[in-house]
């Protein structure tokens, strides 16, 4: 007769764990926002099924904004960010009558035009006094703001804003340097910088600059007249005047020749006058003349004419 095995009664425990009610808010930092633009803060929980949310602003400022909750979610937009978002927010969540809160770090909002702009007083004449201003519309907060004139990478000037009172309004900061324009300074890139360093927030771009290349207006200078291939050309030959004359705005050329007799006679207004089958008579004092408003300059050279062999 075999054994008879008692029944063995096996308790499986079967530990059921499940997390602790929390709550998040993202960005979990410090948040920067362009003024007009659109936000949102989101506060979420874990291990609660079905809570529900509440937004509030601290020191009971108004909320300036909308929340939506869904889920173990709730989102507060911004739409747009206006200066009375400038605050700290707090999201209380409710779980089986359990409560959190957390909130969010003060917000600052910044506003940091994409386009300054370089403002030259009058034309740029060499020698005459002018001013450039650079120029950023609509800055907040204004106080922050450092601001520089560069030429060509050097600095001229710059200007800080920070001993003036903070305002909750955008303004238009510039900063403005007279100067006398020389010759060097034609075609030297101005360049304007401006800067918001808030280092405590995360915004890009904290720097911004815009360029201008110097139109500088002068009269002619360094004028030349040369004769190719030579000065001195046989009759029957070929010879081209080349007139030249730098000058902002450009000057207006003139081809004039001489004549023994004293009286002076107009070529042509072209830079180049070409002279084919040179004759006796085509020999001379050629001179080209440069014009503008600024002024004038002269150069000349003298053609020899050699008989045929």
């Amino acid at each position: 007769m075999g054994r008879i095995i008692p029944s063995v009664t096996v308790l499986l425990l079967v530990f059921v764990t499940s997390k602790a009610f929390e709550i998040e808010i993202t960005p979990e930092d410090n948040v920067a926002a362009q003024i007009g633009d659109k936000l949102e803060l989101t506060c979420s929980t874990i291990g609660c099924e079905s809570p529900s949310f509440s937004w509030r602003s601290q020191l009971d400022k108004p909320l300036d904004g909308s929340g939506d909750s869904k889920g173990s979610r709730s989102i507060l937009t911004m739409d747009p960010v206006g200066f009375g978002n400038d605050n700290e927010y707090l999201c209380s969540a409710f779980c089986d009558n359990v409560k959190k809160e957390k909130s969010i770090i003060v917000l600052m909002f910044t506003l940091f035009p994409v386009i300054q702009v370089i403002e030259i007083s009058t034309p740029l004449n060499v020698g005459e006094k002018a001013s450039i201003t650079c120029m950023v519309p609509k800055v907040y907060p204004s106080e922050r703001l450092k601001m520089q004139l560069e030429k060509d990478g050097s600095v001229l000037g710059m200007k800080e804003f920070y001993h003036e009172e903070h305002t909750k309004t955008t303004e238009t900061k510039s900063l403005t340097l007279t100067f006398i324009p020389t010759f060097e300074d034609i075609g030297k890139v101005i360049t304007c910088v401006a800067e918001l360093p808030i280092d405590e927030m995360e915004f890009e771009p904290k720097k911004r600059q815009t360029s201008q290349r110097l139109s500088v207006n002068y009269g002619p200078r360094n004028t030349t007249v040369s004769a190719t291939p030579s000065a001195t050309v046989k009759e029957g030959g070929a010879v081209t005047m080349t007139c030249t004359s730098p000058g902002n705005p450009a000057p207006k050329i003139s081809l004039t020749k001489h004549l023994i007799s004293g009286v002076s006679q107009f070529l042509s207004e072209d830079a180049t006058l070409t002279i084919n089958n040179v004759k006796a008579e085509d020999l001379g004092l050629y001179e080209c003349e440069g014009i503008n408003q600024f002024g004038r300059e002269k150069k000349t050279v003298d053609l020899i004419v050699q008989g045929a062999l």
